[in-house]
């Protein structure tokens, strides 16, 4: 019988295993605009700390309103996250570690990366170590998460 645990393990799986994939082929960089994979890394951090920090302004300006963020719990529309950015509050530390980026098209990209970390998310135990990707699009000339997704890895 496959348990809830043992589908979050092989999804993490099978996450690390496209992700280890996705770094042996080139992807469709959009070199004619001159966006390179540091600055998709970037925007990752800015909309993560814009969620840890609670800045409502930075962190829509960072998403797509009609885009998700996946929880335990979840679909949560971005729209709607940003008045729940609270709960971010007390993570205390957190890291990307490992990113990587892989090009859909020059209009669309898949931020992969473990996350790390130390507090708590909605008063709950932060998982130290998780699995998160974001896809990102450019709409009007900006880069915007789409959607974001966490895996939790266990012990």
């Amino acid at each position: 019988m496959i348990t809830t645990k043992t589908l979050g393990v092989l999804s993490a799986i099978l996450l690390a295993v496209a992700a280890a994939g996705a770094q042996n082929r080139s992807g469709a960089r959009p070199a004619a605009t001159g966006t390179t994979d540091a600055m998709m890394v970037a925007n990752e951090r800015a909309l993560y700390d814009a969620a840890v920090k609670g800045d409502k302004a930075a962190f829509q300006s960072l998403v797509l309103p009609e885009g998700a963020w996946a929880t335990n719990r979840g679909f949560v529309p971005l729209r709607l996250l940003v008045n729940g950015l609270d709960g971010f509050r007390g993570i205390t530390k957190w890291e990307i570690v490992s990113p990587h980026v892989t090009w859909l098209d020059e209009g669309s990209a898949i931020v992969l990366y473990t996350r790390t970390g130390t507090g708590t998310f909605e008063g709950q135990p932060l998982s130290p170590t998780a699995l998160a990707s974001t896809v990102w699009a450019k709409r009007g000339g900006k880069w915007l998460a789409a959607h974001h997704q966490e895996t939790d890895m266990t012990k």
